[in-house]
């Protein structure tokens, strides 16, 4: 009896990771937008102090 209520307890917690999968994809792809953004603004950054006489008198 203990193993098909742990067969069940397993089948019940695969449907419910099933059923996150969408949640999941989306904040994935939220984080990784949200990195690619800052990655570039970091680039921007260094790039400003790297070669500040490209950038004088624009703010």
């Amino acid at each position: 009896m203990d193993t098909l209520k742990q067969i069940c307890l397993t089948f019940y917690q695969l449907l419910k990771q099933i059923g996150r999968l969408p949640q999941t994809i989306a904040a994935a792809l939220k984080a990784r937008q949200r990195q690619a953004a800052q990655q570039a603004f970091e680039a921007d950054r260094l790039d400003r102090i790297r070669n500040p006489s490209k950038y004088r008198g624009k703010d």
